[in-house]
């Protein structure tokens, strides 16, 4: 495997390529990240010290049936400008997940077509993990709702369990997409809207 694979197939820039290893079954790729393309992740400096790193592992995008995980030992830096010891970004994958942005497109893609359950056999990962990932995309996709073009709207009381938990839901009625939800009944759970 070459650099440039690295870059066209999983869309890692500025990584250099070290070593394959096959265990259990996984392709495992290991990667280092050029220092060249290190900054401070506080202030964008690329005056910084080296202070050791830290191994992570990451979930990618499959290659026929064998799943791919990448090791990357992340690095440690502190800056000698704004005088922060921090992780260095990893542009591939967000903070404090385990899994690469490509591989969560390709959940986002698959999750179209098939089950979660479906999905997370498939990709040989927990359904916890699929559903994290639908979920964090909605939250994305549905944190800000335009009101600007909303004319008619209904609003609903539902009962959740048995305890008189209640939910007050606003409706866009032209689209049927949900606007609003608001804890409680009345009134008061109109006020957040």
């Amino acid at each position: 495997m070459s650099t440039s694979l690295l870059y066209h197939a999983f869309g890692m820039k500025g990584y250099q390529y070290v070593h394959t290893k096959y265990k259990a079954g996984k392709v495992i790729f290991r990667v280092k990240q050029d220092r060249g393309d290190m900054t401070c992740p506080l202030c964008k400096s690329r005056n910084f010290k080296l202070r050791g790193s830290f191994l992570r592992t990451y979930r990618n995008v499959p290659i026929g049936k064998k799943p791919v995980v990448i090791e990357l030992p992340v690095q440690r830096i502190e800056c000698n400008d704004c005088g922060g010891v921090r992780q260095v970004t990893v542009p591939f994958a967000e903070e404090r997940r385990s899994y690469t942005l490509a591989f969560e497109r390709y959940v986002i893609e698959l999750s179209r077509h098939m089950t979660m359950l479906d999905v997370a056999r498939h990709l040989c990962v927990s359904w916890d993990l699929v559903k994290d990932i639908r979920k964090r995309r909605l939250e994305r996709r549905f944190k800000h709702v335009r009101l600007k073009d909303l004319r008619l709207i209904a609003i609903d009381e539902i009962s959740i369990g048995k305890r008189h938990n209640y939910l007050t839901i606003i409706l866009d009625l032209e689209t049927g997409a949900v606007v609003f939800v608001g804890d409680g009944k009345g009134s008061d759970a109109l006020d957040p809207f």
